[in-house]
């Protein structure tokens, strides 16, 4: 086979276009031919490689891993699902009872307070300053409506 030729099959088979009788012309080339060019003797290596590396057998002995029936499989994921479930429920119970919640809390001026007493008496002496707030303003209108012309 002319050099012309192999030139045109490597960029072929680099480029990945080859069929499999082209390959093996390539191979045959390489394998044949005693003279040749210096450009071209590179690959002559790799392809030798390439039957060497075919030759070769491992005798390792990759054991096989049983596999499973369906059902096995299928009854493994339910329980694994149902054992996260009631270990959430567990939680989510164990949660709402383990702290004691406080009958009343309320905020007054940014401090929360639980106590039931003490929110209560919060609230009076808020509402009492209120009802102080209301007792003037109404005082005010008062002296205004006097000297109202009627």
């Amino acid at each position: 086979m002319e050099q012309s030729r192999i030139r045109e099959l490597l960029d072929l088979y680099f480029e990945g276009q080859t069929t499999l009788e082209q390959e093996r012309a390539i191979k045959d080339f390489f394998a044949t031919t005693q003279n040749i060019p210096a450009d071209l003797a590179p690959y002559k290596a790799m392809f030798a490689a390439f039957d060497a590396s075919a030759l070769e057998r491992s005798d390792t002995v990759v054991p096989r891993v049983a596999s499973r029936p369906g059902w096995q499989v299928l009854l493994g994921g339910i329980s694994a699902i149902s054992a996260a479930a009631c270990l959430l429920l567990a939680l989510f119970i164990w949660s709402d009872y383990s702290a004691p919640k406080p009958s009343i809390i309320c905020y007054v001026d940014g401090v929360e307070i639980t106590d039931t007493d003490r929110a209560v008496a919060e609230a009076q002496r808020i509402l009492s300053g209120v009802n102080n707030d209301v007792e003037l303003a109404m005082a005010t209108i008062e002296k205004v409506n006097i000297f109202e012309l009627k």
